[in-house]
């Protein structure tokens, strides 16, 4: 069964894609031609079946349909959100027991030296304000056991070749630390020997034994290996990817099996997918589950990458601001940035992830002041209760906008909830403008510049400390609250253009739309090609990474047969990390074929490494002197899956049609009082122009236009900010 071409699927004629945020549920619903309509719902974090289906019931209604008929006419669904990352926060995932190699019981505990993670600049500089993140396992749970094989060194000749057995697997020791972790009544063991990625022999005899324990036992629980989850070396970064699959992929794959029910029960007929870390969708069966540990915000990237292609953009700055945060990712040369071994959490993982990079300052961010009369922003978010206009019990960043006159509170998510403007205002000359003595629209002013300057500078640092001029960029905006204040954090900004959507507070989704049904396989490799070998060396180099090569492939096919997918339509790309010998980090490289045999193909993949080095370093910072290491390699795995369209529309006068006008109210911007008009977004058509100062409504978001600005509208109704 092939995931496009199945023929119980082949009449559907709609595409649900949904992204789940901390504080709403947003679906995209693609039509049959091509075009889109957008559902929201608050997020119900105790029960994200009901807000999925909320959404998808939001999205149907507006072209005259109910989720049910949406869900039986959908080829498939996608569902991206944040769960996997609450389980983190929140301690809430499984209790896991750890057989690891005798001598490393405490790298838990020590991670690998990085309790600065996600800490300020300040705070890292202060080895007193550094602390641990919390454990995924208790130190309790984790017992040793003696075993080593040779991971093999750069020299090869002088060195114990790569997977030989240095001291066998005591077999004694994996039993008696089975048997402590029963009698812990642990929920999940994960097994992680030093070498493994090298040769797993260890791995999986310790494996067998355990689920033979478990047996004997009468318990089902499960037993995972590193080599299985992130067949990769540094192992500290391969056991929190361990870890995490163990804690907290378990629980959230319980979660997401929850909304594929409520989405059957509903009348959908295929599996729910959802979005990998570094771009793709997989089912919800996936055993690395781990994998989708950011899905949400991939979307926007994926999506970003999407619309780069087709308004024929090169390099893209992403700008998503939802109401928890404002996340920034770069696309250069129309190819996403990927990490190999990012931060996320305050864990260091194995696992490829698009890069992105955050700061709390989100719409839902919480204002306050402290006892020195200093001004904050966030990082506390108040969710789905949005502000005290609404449910929270302190002043955020969109009670300053209702303040304002900004967002309209009788048209939030199109008037399903009605802010209370006055309470709003209340809070503001209470908790912020009295004590500053201040009145309420300089306090709100300086809240804005405070809030745009953060978004402002986290944009600006992405581009420039990677040596990019940022007038070369198009910035993306888009996330609920991202069109709310595109003005503020664009001001003073050099770029080559500004653009939004009318689908912008459901970009991330739309994104998740575009997504392939991508499996991504790794292995590492211990491989080196000294300056000057001779063609025989390079043949024997060759044929072991093509050797790896195939034997990823052998392990996508299987893996994807056994989710219902034709393994002969199956598209493969290929790809290695590589460095210069005597450095320390390794270069993702895609190729643009798969297989090497001879020493000419040796060559071309130093030449493909040389290529993706200079796009991103000066050419100076070359050295092929020192000859290459190759340190690990990858296969992309990619079935055919339906894809949105993005639709052309004949342009029409700049001057928008008068169906288009609502009404006209007062703001306060930037400390002065202006007549803003207010446009409705659907009724508005390519071409048009729409002159500051200016408010361009949706039920979904609202765009800003300060006075001598424009928004200019383009044949793909494109928003472009002038």
């Amino acid at each position: 069964m092939s995931v496009s071409s199945d023929q119980s699927r082949s009449s559907k004629k709609y595409i649900l894609a949904l992204d789940a945020g901390g504080t709403m549920t947003d679906t995209i619903l693609v039509k049959d031609d091509g075009s889109f309509t957008v559902g929201k719902a608050l997020t119900n974090k105790k029960d994200e079946s009901s807000s999925y289906l909320e959404s998808v019931e939001d999205a149907a209604l507006s072209i005259g349909i109910t989720s049910s008929d949406a869900h039986k006419n959908a080829s498939v669904s996608i569902y991206a959100g944040t769960g996997m990352l609450n389980t983190l926060l929140t301690g809430t995932g499984k209790k896991v027991g750890l057989l690891v190699t005798r001598g490393f019981e405490d790298m838990s505990i020590m991670e690998g030296g990085l309790t600065y993670l996600g800490q300020t600049q300040a705070e890292i500089l202060h080895n007193q304000l550094h602390s641990h993140t919390r454990p995924m396992v208790d130190p309790q749970n984790i017992h040793g056991v003696s075993e080593r094989i040779s991971g093999g060194s750069y020299f090869m000749e002088k060195h114990i070749s790569p997977g030989t057995v240095m001291a066998p697997l005591s077999e004694r020791h994996v039993r008696e630390g089975v048997k402590k972790l029963i009698k812990s009544k642990v929920e999940v063991i994960g097994i992680l020997f030093i070498n493994s990625y090298i040769a797993n022999d260890h791995e999986r005899r310790a494996k067998k034994i355990a689920e033979e324990m478990l047996k004997n036992e009468g318990l089902d629980i499960p037993v995972v290996c590193s080599s299985d989850i992130a067949p990769v070396s540094k192992e500290n970064n391969r056991l929190k990817s361990l870890l995490l699959q163990c804690f907290a992929a378990e629980h959230t794959r319980e979660v997401l099996q929850d909304v594929e029910k409520s989405a059957k029960k509903d009348g959908y007929e295929a599996r729910l997918l959802t979005l990998l870390s570094y771009g793709g969708a997989v089912n919800v069966e996936y055993p690395r589950l781990y994998e989708t540990v950011i899905s949400g915000p991939i979307g926007g990237m994926m999506g970003a990458q999407v619309m780069s292609h087709k308004l024929g953009l090169k390099n893209v700055c992403t700008a998503d601001m939802g109401g928890t945060s404002f996340d920034v990712g770069l696309i250069v040369n129309n190819m996403l940035s990927i990490r190999k071994d990012p931060d996320f959490a305050g864990h260091r993982l194995a696992l490829p992830m698009v890069a992105i990079d955050s700061v709390g300052s989100g719409a839902g961010s919480a204002v306050w002041i402290d006892e020195y009369k200093r001004l904050h922003v966030g990082p506390e978010s108040a969710g789905a209760e949005v502000g005290l206009c609404y449910k929270y019990d302190k002043l955020t960043v969109t009670d300053v906008n209702v303040a304002m006159g900004y967002v309209d509170p009788g048209y939030f998510l199109g008037g399903k909830i009605t802010l209370d403007a006055e309470k709003a205002r209340k809070a503001l000359k209470e908790t912020i403008a009295d004590p500053l003595g201040l009145d309420i629209y300089e306090a709100g002013k300086g809240i804005l510049e405070v809030v745009n300057a953060q978004m402002r500078e986290a944009a600006k640092a992405i581009i420039v400390s990677k040596g990019y001029d940022t007038r070369e960029f198009t910035m993306m905006c888009y996330g609920g609250a991202g069109p709310v204040h595109m003005w503020g954090y664009t001001q003073d900004f050099e770029l080559a253009d500004v653009i939004t959507f009318p689908y912008a507070a459901a970009f991330s989704a739309f994104g998740g739309a575009c997504a392939e049904y991508l499996h991504r396989y790794h292995m590492g490799v211990v491989t080196t090609i000294p300056n000057g070998l001779d063609d025989n060396s390079k043949a024997g180099v060759a044929k072991e990474i093509d050797a790896a090569w195939r034997s990823l492939e052998d392990k996508a096919r299987a893996e994807m047969r056994s989710e219902g997918v034709d393994s002969d339509e199956l598209e493969f790309r290929y790809g290695f990390y590589g460095r210069y010998m005597g450095q320390l980090e390794s270069f993702e490289t895609l190729l643009d074929f798969g297989h090497a045999k001879t020493a000419e193909d040796i060559d071309k993949i130093i030449a493909a490494f040389e290529d993706m080095y200079t796009n991103i370093y000066p050419d100076g910072a070359r050295f092929p002197e020192a000859g290459y290491a190759i340190t690990e390699v990858y296969i992309q795995a990619i079935a055919p899956k339906v894809m949105p369209k993005i639709l052309s529309h004949a342009l029409q006068g700049e001057t928008p049609p008068e169906a288009a006008y609502v009404e006209t109210r007062q703001v306060s911007h930037e400390g002065k009082f202006y007549d803003f008009k207010v446009w409705q977004m659907s009724e508005l058509q390519a071409g048009n122009f729409v002159h500051g100062p200016a408010i361009i409504r949706d039920p979904m978001t609202t765009v800003i236009i300060p006075p001598k600005k424009r928004i200019e509208i383009d044949e793909y109704m494109v928003l472009h900010y002038r």
